[in-house]
């Protein structure tokens, strides 16, 4: 009922203000986090979704929360069990499982929609990684990022043994800017370095297919939707790869994070969550 009338909300908004923001792509929904969480100490820097249900973490108070029917349950705090975080920086949802990577603990927590916790990856069992940043390809090997040394590593799901996939350590690219990597329906990777403004293609085998340069500030992730590549940045700007920059209503807010959900992209600030309808955008 309440996401019926933020619908009915934004129609009105979009007659009303359509003449004066016709350049900008207006969400479907909005959805308040105060909301959300109600009187709790929960403030999410990072979302994720799967069909209306949402996913979040908090870094700062090192929980993990999921809204669903209108209700959010939370866990975690800071420790080292299977229901705790050191340091959580990335989340996805793969197969109906939520997946967070710890990068204090180096390691991935798997855990079901109804946040019960089903297994423990470590990344690197026998020496210390740090790892930023996270994905997985349809056949659930784990892809990430470790900083410290420039490595992208991949873990192989049925072996349970972890190889280097591509070696940024002796290149000229700035491997300390690489902020995110996407793995899309074709398992093609996508690694995003914000400082220089380009991204990287890969194929399965961690063959470089293209570099190409975009005109963003401020990138923060990439994503592939309509069978192209496309960067969005903290000002709610987005841009298809070779193609004009769009932007995003969200009312002057900064975007803390963004997770596409089949044609659905959700956008988190700090107040609010904006969700668009990808499908519409044309390059």
């Amino acid at each position: 009922m309440r996401l019926k009338k933020i619908n009915k909300y934004f129609f009105t908004l979009f007659v009303f203000f359509h003449t004066g923001l016709s350049q900008d792509y207006l969400p479907l929904s909005k959805i308040s986090l105060n909301d959300i969480r109600g009187a709790r100490e929960f403030f999410p820097d990072l979302i994720a979704s799967h069909a209306s249900q949402i996913a979040f973490i908090d870094k700062k108070n090192h929980t993990l929360g999921m809204y669903a029917n209108d209700s959010l349950r939370i866990i975690g705090g800071y420790g080292s069990s299977e229901y705790s975080f050191l340091d959580p920086v990335d989340i996805v949802i793969d197969n109906l499982d939520i997946m967070v990577l710890d990068e204090s603990a180096g390691r991935v927590t798997k855990y079901d929609l109804n946040l019960n916790f089903i297994q423990l990856y470590d990344l690197a069992p026998d020496y210390t990684v740090y790892p930023s940043v996270f994905d997985v390809d349809s056949r659930q090997n784990i892809y990430y990022f470790n900083r410290d040394d420039g490595i992208l590593y991949r873990r192989n799901y049925r072996e349970q043994n972890v190889s280097k996939f591509i070696d940024y350590s002796s290149s000229s690219l700035p491997f300390q800017c690489l902020s995110d990597i996407y793995i899309n329906q074709k398992d093609q990777i996508g690694a995003l370095f914000d400082c220089s403004n380009e991204l990287h293609t890969y194929g399965r085998s961690g063959r470089l297919q293209r570099k190409y340069s975009f005109e963003l500030k401020n990138a923060l992730k990439a994503l592939f939707i309509n069978d192209d590549w496309i960067i969005i940045n903290s000002a709610a700007q987005v841009q298809f790869i070779n193609g004009p920059l769009l932007n995003l209503y969200i009312n002057q807010e900064t975007v803390q994070d963004s997770y596409l959900d089949q044609n659905n992209l959700f956008i988190l600030t700090k107040n609010n969550i904006y969700i668009f309808d990808l499908s519409i955008l044309s390059k």
